[in-house]
């Protein structure tokens, strides 16, 4: 004879949005040069979420950032910095949690 469980006494998984301020519980963010400031990041692998309205923004593919919208690169990745395309300027670091 099998062992029934009520299902509907058992909490559900918690679908509240994170309070967390973006980047606190994240491996990955991209924090701007010019501020330090978290600009974007990683839940998971290599999809980068835009901090300020937490859309996916972009995706990390060969060391490059490329655009979620236009497929154009965006950044390119040296180490842990990300230097602008057009001028080879430094926009973002990674720091790491």
């Amino acid at each position: 004879m099998a062992l029934q469980t009520d299902l509907s006494l058992t909490p559900g998984p918690s679908v509240a949005p994170s309070t967390d301020p973006p980047g606190d519980a994240h491996l990955r963010c991209l924090c701007r040069f010019e501020d330090g400031a978290v600009f974007a990041y990683a839940e998971r692998g290599h999809d980068f979420i835009r901090a300020s309205d937490r859309e996916l923004w972009a995706v990390e593919r060969d060391d490059a950032l490329v655009s979620v919208r236009s497929g154009l690169v965006l950044a390119y990745r040296r180490g842990r910095v990300y230097f602008a395309e057009e001028n080879g300027e430094p926009l973002y670091y990674e720091r790491a949690i």
